[in-house]
């Protein structure tokens, strides 16, 4: 769960690195990722350890106070403090995003940037024309109705199990299985524009290899078999994300129902 709440920010930090390799982005994912994994298990074998199958959706509430747990309370307060902002970003940026949206315009257009101050926008292409900045009150206002609607969120609901349940049923469903399969799909299209620069590309490899025109038509006839079959299985998996948040969404509401 939190690994999708901050997937969004991997998209800055290709930006602001600096040698944004393939090398170099996969060593800071499998760094953050395997740091916060680790955590989180301690955190997990150590619960279980003090409370057994009694320990709570919140282990930190579990414990009586005392200094350990004050600092633990204390650590919470200032992860949430500084992490907002960031899960705020993102979010600001993708709601900016869906707003200018209309049917049929293409997504590299320059009202098309969820980006403020005239920064540029998550991932663009240096060909693209630089992006509209965000105004001041559109700025303000989207800001706002999202802290609005998270702190009525927060003092609605009491149980850290039914935001985690939720979250991960809908927004971790969605970022592993539904998206992936759907953007694929997508950029697959023998008529998208992304997967005509692809082919483009590709053919320009082939023609540096001789073998390849030797044995052309055959591998020509082997990518196409290849893409097809990815195209069929990324719709199968997107239509297992929605089956996976359906049975995910019914039994939460069901198992809270019934506590």
């Amino acid at each position: 769960m939190p690994w999708s709440l901050t997937a969004p920010q991997m998209f800055s930090i290709l930006n602001e690195i600096n040698n944004n390799s393939y090398f170099r982005t996969t060593g800071v994912v499998l760094a953050s990722n395997g740091l916060a994994c680790f955590l989180y298990i301690l955190v997990a074998i150590t619960g279980y350890l003090s409370f057994g199958n009694l320990v709570g959706s919140n282990i930190i509430a579990e414990y009586a106070p005392a200094v350990a747990s004050t600092i633990g309370k204390a650590a919470i307060v200032i992860m949430v403090m500084f992490s907002y902002p960031l899960q705020l970003h993102p979010c600001r940026a993708s709601v900016d995003a869906v707003l200018k949206w209309r049917p049929g315009r293409r997504a590299d257009s320059p009202n098309s940037s969820p980006s403020r101050g005239g920064s540029a926008p998550l991932l663009s292409s240096k060909k693209n024309p630089k992006a509209e900045p965000m105004n001041d009150t559109r700025f303000a206002v989207i800001t706002t109705t999202i802290l609005i609607l998270s702190y009525i969120v927060a003092m609605t609901v009491s149980s850290l199990a039914v935001v985690l349940g939720y979250v991960g049923s809908t927004g971790s469903t969605t970022i592993s299985f539904i998206l992936p399969g759907l953007l694929y799909y997508k950029i697959s299209s023998p008529d998208s524009p992304h997967h005509q620069k692809l082919v483009k590309e590709d053919d320009e490899v082939d023609d540096d290899s001789a073998e390849d025109h030797l044995l052309g038509g055959g591998r020509a006839e082997a990518v196409g078999w290849r893409k097809g079959l990815l195209r069929k299985l990324s719709i199968v998996l997107a239509v297992y994300g929605v089956c996976v948040m359906i049975t995910c969404l019914v039994t939460n509401a069901f198992f809270h129902a019934t506590h």
